[in-house]
């Protein structure tokens, strides 16, 4: 039974308090003087990072990640390990700590932000509490802004898609820290970056690579963390990446020809050069992660599981046999939840649908998508600037969402103040740097001219493969 009626007053209703809907507020209170009222299922914000496994990091530098008023991690470059000479990866732990000292230091703080964890909005501004069933009526002077359209499944929460037998170890990644010495072979279920986490925790602590099996129902492309550093150092390199990914896409005349040509240049990197990839989730890894996760031998690719019994698991394309003493690690669950399909508009009427107009950048995107509600009213010019450009799960995904992400960047330049904003913008990779190139930098400079020079081929030619593909 619903308890008493409550009222609120607010100019943003945010659905969700993940890394989008914190990088959209920031913005907002930066540029604008309206007030916010945070609504989330969960006791906390910080979205799927609250039920993250616990050795879980980033795959990309730290400080391309979070909001745009506070540095994420301490922007050093790493001494050991696998990402040795490349900048940190914040943990799970520091992201979470990170949003919640946010939200607890900054966001309330501010007089303009309203939290209601444990709730749930059911639609015509009416919110209820999960706990006490007490209902509150929201009026919402502005719009209403969905930072749950991007659906994010991760292990700790979502259901397996296969049968497990009853007395099989069979759990997810958060407890492998915990159950690992207790099994004498352990086998990790799925190819993505959750199973190359699990694989590298296990290896990074001493856990024997003979009685690792890893199942791998696809390979994956994967970008090269080379390619995406911050710092000056390998600035070139980033700059490179930018330009000959363009010339590829221009030149291309088939999908593959876009995979041999991305390799070929260092841009992406894959497990094994005879097992050709048929997933693209845009992981970054380095050559140093590749040589590790090489250490496993027996990695079994006959398609995904469909149940597992004491004996040993049935797949989609075949049977595979199992030590009684097995631990199951469950790192199956898509991430994507089929949005990569999805290309709802950004901005409809009196909704914001927060998701990446840069591709695989949801923080910056959101910031950026904050600074043009707050700055921009012509409507054309908005859907122009805000093309979605949806994470992806195969290389043809990326055909579009990368013609997308082109076109966007084309007309933030054009636009100035926009322009200023990305510049000035912590969260975008690279165009404060590019910004400030030299004039007498004449391989940066060439580097950044080939960069837009093949832009529109790329386009044409990038949604011409998809149409094909």
């Amino acid at each position: 039974m619903e308890g008493k009626l409550m009222d609120y007053q607010t100019d943003y209703l945010i659905i969700g308090s993940g890394a989008s809907a914190m990088a959209f507020v920031d913005t907002m209170l930066t540029e604008t003087d309206a007030t916010f009222l945070m609504v989330d299922r969960r006791p906390k914000v910080g979205g799927h990072w609250n039920d993250a496994y616990p050795f879980v990091r980033l795959h990309q530098p730290s400080s391309f990640y979070g909001v745009v008023s506070r540095v994420l991690g301490r922007e050093k470059i790493d001494e050991t390990g696998s990402n040795k000479g490349f900048y940190e990866l914040a943990t799970g732990i520091e992201v979470l700590h990170y949003y919640h000292a946010l939200m607890e230091e900054a966001f309330i703080p501010s007089g303009r932000v309203k939290h209601l964890p444990l709730c749930e909005y059911k639609g015509d501004g009416r919110v209820v509490s999960l706990m006490s069933g007490e209902s509150h009526n929201v009026k919402v002077n502005k719009k209403l802004v969905d930072a749950t359209h991007i659906e994010v499944q991760i292990p700790m929460t979502h259901t397996p898609r296969f049968e497990v037998a009853e007395g099989v170890a069979c759990v997810p990644p958060n407890l492998l820290c915990r159950l690992a010495p207790e099994y004498g072979h352990i086998t990790v279920l799925g190819g993505g970056k959750t199973g190359i986490d699990s694989i590298s925790w296990l290896l990074d602590n001493d856990y024997p690579a003979d009685k690792i099996t890893w199942v791998v129902p696809r390979d994956s492309w994967f970008y090269n963390r080379r390619k995406w550093q911050p710092g000056e150092a390998l600035f070139g390199e980033a700059l490179e990446l930018l330009a000959s990914s363009n010339e590829i896409y221009a030149a291309a005349e088939s999908v593959e020809d876009i995979c041999l040509g991305m390799e070929s240049a260092g841009n992406w990197l894959r497990l094994d050069k005879n097992v050709w990839p048929t997933m693209f989730h845009a992981a970054l890894v380095t050559e140093a992660d590749i040589v590790k996760l090489n250490r496993i031998n027996n990695i079994i690719r006959m398609g995904r599981v469909e149940a597992i019994d004491e004996k040993g698991m049935r797949l989609t394309k075949g049977e595979a046999s199992s030590l009684p003493d097995t631990l199951y690690i469950d790192c199956t669950a898509s991430a994507l939840s089929n949005n990569y399909k999805d290309f709802t508009p950004v901005f409809q009427q009196d909704q914001i649908n927060l998701q990446p107009i840069f591709v695989w950048q949801p923080c910056f995107s959101s910031a950026l998508i904050a600074f043009i509600e707050a700055n921009i009213e012509d409507e054309a010019l908005r859907q122009a600037m805000t093309r979605p450009a949806p994470l992806t799960d195969t290389v043809k995904d990326y055909l579009t969402s990368q013609a997308h992400n082109l076109m966007n960047m084309h007309h933030w330049q054009e636009h100035p103040e926009t322009a200023r904003f990305m510049t000035n913008c912590r969260l975008h990779a690279f165009a404060g740097r590019i910004a400030n190139i030299r004039a007498d930098d004449h391989e940066k400079q060439s580097q950044l001219q080939r960069f837009g020079q093949s832009a529109p081929n790329a386009v044409e030619n990038l949604f011409r493969l998809a149409a094909n593909a």
